[in-house]
């Protein structure tokens, strides 16, 4: 059998360690040599050069650290348009919400992405690229909400739904009838 997963229960009752021991197969951030935690020396830093001699993180690390936050996005993106093909296309109460988050949803998140960036820029990372990819992502979103409004009919898009604002037409020639007086 695999040393990995053999346990000894007599070592854990002699040891006179009240500390909980880790489940079998579990291994703690700090044994995997997680980003998040300080190395103590080289042989404990992880590789690629992901965190500093202080601790933090490296521009590369803060910078790939940004484009899987911008690309999580494309998840809930899609389970907006999912919801909203679910909704149907006939104009309801729950068709309507589900339509108007997703048109509030990204613009929201376009105004506020100046903030959400903010953890990860500091004076070497440049967060523009992955700024500009949750922007195009939230953007996408946003034109999936207005097609689906448009499948609606709730977008004016047709000469008719303008006849209301048009004044008729002068007549070219009159018509009258055989009659002479």
């Amino acid at each position: 059998m695999d040393a990995k997963w053999r346990l000894d229960f007599a070592d854990a009752s002699t040891s006179g360690n009240n500390a909980p021991v880790n489940p079998p197969g579990y291994a703690s951030l700090r044994e995997l040599g997680d980003v998040g935690a300080p190395a103590k020396g080289k042989a404990d830093a992880p590789k690629g050069g992901v965190v500093a001699p202080g601790g933090a993180l490296t521009s590369a690390a803060r910078q790939q650290k940004a484009y899987q936050f911008a690309m999580s996005q494309v998840q809930a993106i899609g389970m907006t348009g999912f919801m909203m093909y679910m909704a149907g296309s006939g104009v309801q109460i729950f068709s309507m919400m589900v339509v108007g988050n997703g048109l509030f949803q990204p613009i929201k998140a376009i105004a506020s992405s100046g903030k959400i960036f903010e953890p990860y820029a500091d004076a070497s990372t440049d967060v523009t690229g992955p700024r500009a990819l949750f922007c195009a992502i939230q953007l996408a979103g946003l034109a999936m909400a207005l097609y689906k409004l448009n499948s609606m009919g709730l977008l004016p898009t047709h000469a008719s739904d303008w006849v209301s604002g048009m004044k008729p037409p002068t007549p070219v020639e009159h018509a009258h009838g055989g009659t002479t007086l």
